[in-house]
């Protein structure tokens, strides 16, 4: 599905049944809140979430690798920006590495801790991504060698603002709506 903000408003009324309205009657009030405005804020953050935690085969995805910048310090790490369209990283690899990662670890995690040590690090055989806020640590290549990112696959946010996912992901619409209110 690719739908605009106002696709995508017409989409929520009609699975929270607010649509089609009834025309053969008519109440006014002065006093209501803005279902559209209140809906609109629940569908962004909905999009975002499902962004950031739902399925990857429901999600837009680009290979981002010609928009990666990256640095590689003396022992091989290397540091890549992730770029602004990324929301979240789901395979990437370095030129040298003979597989791609597709876990990627939190800074305080065990695996993310070993890191540090340059007996236990990933490399060519086996790299290891930490995810951090805006860049990944990539572990690792040869020391004294270039880093060149030859595949950033990730999750994007459309850059036009559209909403882009499967079909299949507007069954977690519900579940949002019934943790947002307690429903």
């Amino acid at each position: 599905m690719n739908l605009d903000e106002v696709e995508m408003l017409e989409l929520w009324k009609k699975r929270l049944r607010l649509l089609p309205v009834r025309r053969d009657c008519s109440i006014e009030r002065d006093d209501g809140i803005d279902v559209d405005e209140v809906l609109l804020l629940d569908i962004r953050e909905w999009y975002a979430q499902l962004l950031a935690t739902g399925k990857v085969a429901w999600l837009p995805e680009e290979d981002l690798h010609s928009e990666v910048s990256c640095d590689v310090d003396d022992e091989g790490v290397v540091t890549a920006m992730l770029p602004p369209s990324c929301v979240r990283p789901v395979e990437w690899r370095l030129k040298g590495w003979e597989c791609s990662v597709v876990q990627f670890f939190q800074p305080g995690s065990l695996k993310a801790m070993c890191q540090r040590n340059v007996y236990l690090r990933g490399d060519v055989c086996s790299p290891v991504a930490v995810l951090h806020d805006d860049r990944l640590m990539l572990y690792s290549v040869e020391p004294g060698e270039a880093a060149e990112v030859v595949k950033a696959r990730c999750v994007v946010r459309p850059a036009d603002g559209s909403y882009r996912f499967s079909e299949a992901a507007m069954s977690t619409m519900h579940d949002y709506l019934r943790k947002t209110y307690n429903t």
